[in-house]
Protein backbone atom coordinates (compact mmCIF):
# COMPACT_ATOMS: atom_id res chain seq x y z
CA UNK A 1 0.00 0.00 0.00
CA UNK A 2 1.43 3.66 -0.92
CA UNK A 3 1.53 6.35 1.54
CA UNK A 4 -1.55 7.81 2.38
CA UNK A 5 -2.14 12.02 1.77
CA UNK A 6 -3.51 14.36 4.51
CA UNK A 7 -4.39 17.01 4.09
CA UNK A 8 -1.80 19.09 5.71
CA UNK A 9 0.75 17.55 4.33
CA UNK A 10 1.54 19.01 0.96
CA UNK A 11 0.36 22.40 -0.82
CA UNK A 12 -1.01 21.10 -4.59
CA UNK A 13 -2.27 22.91 -7.64
CA UNK A 14 -5.90 23.90 -7.68
CA UNK A 15 -6.95 21.29 -9.83
CA UNK A 16 -5.39 18.46 -7.12
CA UNK A 17 -6.42 20.44 -3.69
CA UNK A 18 -10.10 20.30 -4.74
CA UNK A 19 -10.70 16.76 -4.24
CA UNK A 20 -8.78 16.89 -0.96
CA UNK A 21 -10.86 20.03 0.43
CA UNK A 22 -13.64 18.46 -0.82
CA UNK A 23 -12.60 15.40 1.70
CA UNK A 24 -11.54 17.60 4.32
CA UNK A 25 -14.93 19.30 4.37
CA UNK A 26 -16.96 15.78 4.02
CA UNK A 27 -14.59 14.33 6.96
CA UNK A 28 -15.20 17.17 9.74
CA UNK A 29 -18.98 16.66 9.18
CA UNK A 30 -18.77 13.01 10.36
CA UNK A 31 -19.54 11.46 13.53
CA UNK A 32 -17.73 7.71 13.02
CA UNK A 33 -15.27 6.21 11.03
CA UNK A 34 -16.47 5.42 7.25
CA UNK A 35 -14.54 4.54 4.01
CA UNK A 36 -15.08 5.45 0.80
CA UNK A 37 -13.65 3.84 -2.44
CA UNK A 38 -13.20 6.57 -5.07
CA UNK A 39 -12.33 5.54 -8.90
CA UNK A 40 -12.17 7.79 -11.88
CA UNK A 41 -10.38 11.09 -11.94
CA UNK A 42 -10.60 11.56 -8.88
CA UNK A 43 -8.39 8.47 -7.88
CA UNK A 44 -5.86 9.64 -10.63
CA UNK A 45 -5.61 12.83 -9.02
CA UNK A 46 -5.36 11.87 -5.73
CA UNK A 47 -2.32 9.60 -6.76
CA UNK A 48 -1.24 12.82 -7.80
CA UNK A 49 -1.74 12.87 -11.93
CA UNK A 50 -0.70 16.72 -11.84
CA UNK A 51 -2.70 17.95 -15.03
CA UNK A 52 -6.14 16.16 -14.38
CA UNK A 53 -9.08 17.97 -13.82
CA UNK A 54 -12.69 16.84 -12.64
CA UNK A 55 -15.88 18.32 -11.26
CA UNK A 56 -16.73 15.29 -9.27
CA UNK A 57 -15.54 12.28 -7.24
CA UNK A 58 -16.60 9.04 -8.50
CA UNK A 59 -17.74 6.89 -5.46
CA UNK A 60 -18.24 3.43 -6.08
CA UNK A 61 -21.37 3.35 -3.31
CA UNK A 62 -20.90 -0.52 -3.16
CA UNK A 63 -17.97 -1.03 -1.64
CA UNK A 64 -18.19 1.95 1.06
CA UNK A 65 -18.44 0.94 4.33
CA UNK A 66 -19.15 2.46 7.85
CA UNK A 67 -22.32 4.00 8.26
CA UNK A 68 -23.01 4.82 4.83
CA UNK A 69 -26.26 6.93 5.00
CA UNK A 70 -24.34 9.08 7.44
CA UNK A 71 -21.80 9.31 4.72
CA UNK A 72 -24.17 10.44 2.39
CA UNK A 73 -25.58 13.12 5.07
CA UNK A 74 -22.05 14.26 6.02
CA UNK A 75 -21.58 14.92 2.35
CA UNK A 76 -24.68 17.40 1.56
CA UNK A 77 -24.04 18.78 5.37
CA UNK A 78 -20.10 19.34 3.78
CA UNK A 79 -22.24 21.49 0.56
CA UNK A 80 -21.70 18.83 -1.93
CA UNK A 81 -24.52 17.63 -3.96
CA UNK A 82 -24.88 14.07 -4.64
CA UNK A 83 -25.07 12.87 -8.48
CA UNK A 84 -26.47 16.23 -9.41
CA UNK A 85 -28.75 16.82 -12.58
CA UNK A 86 -26.23 17.16 -15.91
CA UNK A 87 -26.67 21.06 -16.15
CA UNK A 88 -25.26 21.39 -13.09
CA UNK A 89 -21.53 22.23 -12.94
CA UNK A 90 -20.25 22.21 -10.03
CA UNK A 91 -17.77 20.32 -7.70
CA UNK A 92 -20.47 17.21 -6.58
CA UNK A 93 -20.17 13.29 -5.27
CA UNK A 94 -21.15 11.05 -8.40
CA UNK A 95 -23.13 8.07 -5.83
CA UNK A 96 -22.38 4.96 -8.71
CA UNK A 97 -24.69 1.71 -7.88
CA UNK A 98 -23.72 -1.48 -8.81
CA UNK A 99 -25.71 -1.24 -12.17
CA UNK A 100 -22.57 1.31 -13.86
CA UNK A 101 -19.92 0.66 -11.58
CA UNK A 102 -17.08 -1.16 -13.61
CA UNK A 103 -14.41 -1.73 -11.16
CA UNK A 104 -13.81 -4.56 -8.97
CA UNK A 105 -14.31 -4.68 -5.26
CA UNK A 106 -10.86 -3.94 -3.17
CA UNK A 107 -8.72 -6.19 -2.17
CA UNK A 108 -5.51 -6.52 -0.08
CA UNK A 109 -3.68 -4.35 -2.92
CA UNK A 110 -6.30 -1.80 -2.46
CA UNK A 111 -4.63 2.19 -2.06
CA UNK A 112 -5.25 4.49 0.57
CA UNK A 113 -5.65 7.60 -1.09
CA UNK A 114 -6.51 10.07 1.74
CA UNK A 115 -6.70 9.35 5.59
CA UNK A 116 -8.76 11.83 7.86
CA UNK A 117 -9.86 12.18 11.73
CA UNK A 118 -13.04 9.59 10.82
CA UNK A 119 -13.03 9.15 6.83
CA UNK A 120 -10.74 6.83 4.51
CA UNK A 121 -10.46 7.22 1.09
CA UNK A 122 -9.19 4.10 -1.06
CA UNK A 123 -9.20 3.01 -4.47
CA UNK A 124 -8.70 -0.67 -6.22
CA UNK A 125 -5.50 -1.68 -6.99
CA UNK A 126 -3.38 0.30 -9.75
CA UNK A 127 -4.21 -2.26 -12.29
CA UNK A 128 -7.81 -2.55 -11.55
CA UNK A 129 -7.92 1.12 -11.68
CA UNK A 130 -6.86 0.86 -15.42
CA UNK A 131 -9.26 -1.97 -16.23
CA UNK A 132 -11.98 0.11 -14.94
CA UNK A 133 -11.23 3.25 -17.49
CA UNK A 134 -11.89 0.23 -20.91
CA UNK A 135 -15.75 0.56 -21.05
CA UNK A 136 -14.74 3.97 -22.34
CA UNK A 137 -10.57 4.58 -23.26
CA UNK A 138 -11.00 7.94 -24.54
CA UNK A 139 -8.04 10.15 -25.24
CA UNK A 140 -8.45 11.48 -21.22
CA UNK A 141 -8.45 7.59 -20.27
CA UNK A 142 -5.48 6.42 -22.28
CA UNK A 143 -3.67 9.58 -21.00
CA UNK A 144 -4.50 8.53 -17.20
CA UNK A 145 -3.17 5.22 -17.81
CA UNK A 146 -0.35 5.72 -19.54
CA UNK A 147 0.89 8.06 -16.50
CA UNK A 148 -0.53 5.60 -13.91
CA UNK A 149 1.56 2.72 -16.05
CA UNK A 150 4.71 4.41 -16.14
CA UNK A 151 4.12 5.51 -12.61
CA UNK A 152 3.33 1.69 -10.76
CA UNK A 153 5.29 0.02 -13.47
CA UNK A 154 1.63 -1.93 -14.32
CA UNK A 155 1.94 -4.92 -17.22
CA UNK A 156 -0.74 -5.30 -19.29
CA UNK A 157 -0.83 -8.96 -17.88
CA UNK A 158 -2.34 -7.38 -14.83
CA UNK A 159 -4.65 -5.01 -16.36
CA UNK A 160 -5.60 -8.52 -18.46
CA UNK A 161 -6.31 -10.38 -15.04
CA UNK A 162 -7.92 -7.44 -13.39
CA UNK A 163 -10.50 -6.91 -16.24
CA UNK A 164 -11.46 -10.92 -15.44
CA UNK A 165 -12.46 -9.92 -11.82
CA UNK A 166 -14.73 -6.64 -12.99
CA UNK A 167 -18.30 -7.24 -12.77
CA UNK A 168 -20.08 -9.89 -14.74
CA UNK A 169 -21.63 -7.37 -16.84
CA UNK A 170 -18.55 -5.50 -17.57
CA UNK A 171 -16.49 -8.50 -17.86
CA UNK A 172 -17.81 -9.66 -21.12
CA UNK A 173 -18.50 -6.12 -22.92
CA UNK A 174 -17.39 -6.50 -26.46
CA UNK A 175 -15.95 -2.44 -25.90
CA UNK A 176 -13.92 -3.80 -22.64
CA UNK A 177 -12.60 -6.85 -24.61
CA UNK A 178 -11.36 -4.39 -27.53
CA UNK A 179 -10.24 -1.76 -25.46
CA UNK A 180 -7.87 -4.36 -23.69
CA UNK A 181 -6.65 -5.34 -26.93
CA UNK A 182 -6.05 -1.58 -27.82
CA UNK A 183 -4.05 -1.20 -24.31
CA UNK A 184 -1.93 -4.28 -25.46
CA UNK A 185 -0.86 -2.79 -28.43
CA UNK A 186 -0.05 0.80 -27.26
CA UNK A 187 1.48 0.02 -24.23
CA UNK A 188 3.80 -1.67 -26.62
CA UNK A 189 4.65 1.50 -28.56
CA UNK A 190 4.91 3.13 -24.89
CA UNK A 191 7.78 1.00 -24.47
CA UNK A 192 9.45 1.50 -27.74
CA UNK A 193 9.14 5.06 -27.58
CA UNK A 194 10.58 5.06 -23.71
Amino acid sequence: MIDSVRSTDIILTMDQASPQQMLVAIDSKLESKATMVVYGASAFMLLGEETRTSLDVDVAAPYCSGNVAALRNAITAAGYIINPPPHVQTDHIEWVGGERLSLEPPDDQAVLLWQGDRLSVLTVAPAALVASKLIRYDETDQSDIRSLCFRMNIRWEQVRDAVERLPVQFRHEAIVRENLDNLKQDMALWSVES
